[in-house]
């Protein structure tokens, strides 16, 4: 077989060097555990509440106060998620983690948010078997 007619043997192309990866900023990690244990605190709430409502177990509604330390985990999740974002602009380049910090603060903002429904709730609750139903 003549050597024209022979496929040429390709070498595999490799991928070029990688950037260096970014390190990403404690803050932007820490908002993003503060708030995520502030949502699963919500849920536990939710969960407690809604299976005191079905059984019928006034005991399981204090669950609900659950709702107090998770708005609080919130909002903590969300300032920090706030100053990591600005220390991540500042940065220029040099801090990653952008979008661990973007959703730290959307979980802070949800958990906070949560929370707040979920002690209002409690605490008319409270106040419905402290003092009865209101009068109308």
């Amino acid at each position: 077989m003549p050597p024209h007619q022979i496929a040429p043997y390709y070498q595999p192309a490799y991928p070029g060097p990688q950037a260096p990866r970014l390190r990403t900023d404690g803050r932007a990690q820490a908002a993003l555990l503060t708030a995520s244990v502030g949502l699963i605190l919500d849920l536990t709430a939710i969960l407690l509440g809604a299976t005191a409502y079905l059984l019928v177990l006034d005991s399981l509604l204090l669950g609900l106060v659950l709702g107090l330390p998770a708005m609080v985990l919130g909002a903590l999740g969300y300032f920090l998620a706030r100053s990591s974002q600005g220390r991540i602009a500042e940065s220029k380049g040099t801090i990653g983690g952008q979008g661990t910090a973007t959703t730290g603060l959307a979980f802070g903002v949800a958990a906070t948010a949560v929370g707040a429904v979920l002690t209002l709730v409690a605490i008319v609750l409270y106040l419905l078997a402290a003092f009865g139903t209101p009068p109308v």
